[in-house]
């Protein structure tokens, strides 16, 4: 399931990144591992707030989908 289907409150676990591989990095560089736990803080039409190894950070919902977790 995409990231962008989350709701606020929820944890999930990173499984994958869509993208071309410029795009794949930078998730990569942001921390979205897979096997990485992620934390939803807070989830908007425009975006979504998330806690990534203890560090907030907003994505908006074009990168949030590109994120496959469980």
């Amino acid at each position: 399931m995409p990231l962008s289907f989350t709701q606020i409150g929820e944890t999930c676990t990173v499984l994958s990144l869509q993208g071309d591989d410029t795009m794949k990095q930078h998730l990569l560089d942001l921390g979205f591992i897979a096997g990485q736990t992620v934390q939803v803080v807070g989830n908007s039409s425009q975006g979504i707030i998330l806690s990534v190894k203890g560090v907030r950070l907003a994505l908006n919902r074009g990168l949030a989908h590109r994120i496959n977790v469980a």
